[in-house]
């Protein structure tokens, strides 16, 4: 099974969103963020447009010149002529090649993109994006010092950013060194919060929670986590690795 590390705390440089879809059920929220910015991902992946060179301007008028015979005005038009006309066709064919190029990088990265491990990377990448949208910023609350197991328990919840959907508190138990205990307790704020995940192909599935707390990492656990999983649904657009033809670019 692949792991996947999802997190919410991402740069704030998306767009604020009211909140639309509350008819929408929330899985399906997630769904179409995720979706949408894997398919700007993959879009991303994709090599620059092939461009058609044209035809340069050789400095030859086709205007007679002053004191030029008509015989020769008529040969150098001509030649002028069959020139660009070649130098078209070269452009043309040119063009084809360039475009035959870019089918063949667009066919390798759909069949690169068709291997999970490949595409893992983009979906655990726009989950992030997607989540931060739809549940905020990962925060806890509630944090008790349980003498009977030794550990932290706390309640997962999230700081709404933007107002679409609000986060079910799920409660968690935190593997936290006893040397730095209490001031966690205090401070835990300034903690960076990382919600794990496994990906089947078909479900994300709550596996734990990594914490980053000035500069260490520790680990927290899900409790009661059996029905903590969401059906992911990848759809990618048809058109993202479709082939150029001819016609398109000109």
């Amino acid at each position: 099974m692949k792991r996947i590390i999802l997190f919410f705390c991402i740069p704030f440089y998306l767009f604020a969103l009211s909140n639309p879809y509350t008819s929408i059920d929330e899985n399906e929220k997630l769904n179409v963020m995720v979706n949408y910015f894997l398919n700007i991902a993959l879009e991303n992946t994709k090599p620059p447009l092939p461009e058609k060179r044209e035809l340069s301007d050789d400095g030859a008028t086709l205007d007679p010149i002053k004191y030029e015979q008509y015989f020769s005005y008529i040969q150098r038009l001509k030649a002028i002529t069959e020139s660009r006309a070649e130098e078209q066709i070269k452009i043309d064919e040119e063009y084809l090649g360039k475009i035959g190029f870019y089918n063949g990088k667009l066919s390798s990265l759909e069949e690169f993109y068709q291997i999970n491990a490949n595409i893992y990377p983009l979906i655990s990448k726009s989950i992030n994006k997607a989540f931060k949208i739809v549940y905020g910023k990962p925060v806890f609350s509630d944090i008790v010092y349980d003498d009977e197991i030794n550990l932290l328990k706390a309640n997962l919840n999230s700081r709404d950013i933007y107002g679409v959907e609000t986060f079910q508190q799920k409660e968690v138990e935190l593997f936290i060194h006893q040397s730095i205990r209490d001031d966690f307790i205090e401070n835990h704020q300034l903690a960076d919060i990382f919600v794990r995940f496994d990906f089947d192909g078909t479900f994300l599935i709550y596996k734990d929670i990594l914490i980053i707390y000035k500069e260490n990492e520790y680990i927290g656990n899900f409790l009661n986590s059996s029905n903590n999983k969401i059906k992911l649904n990848i759809k990618i657009n048809d058109d993202i690795f479709r082939p150029l033809n001819t016609g398109e670019l000109k």
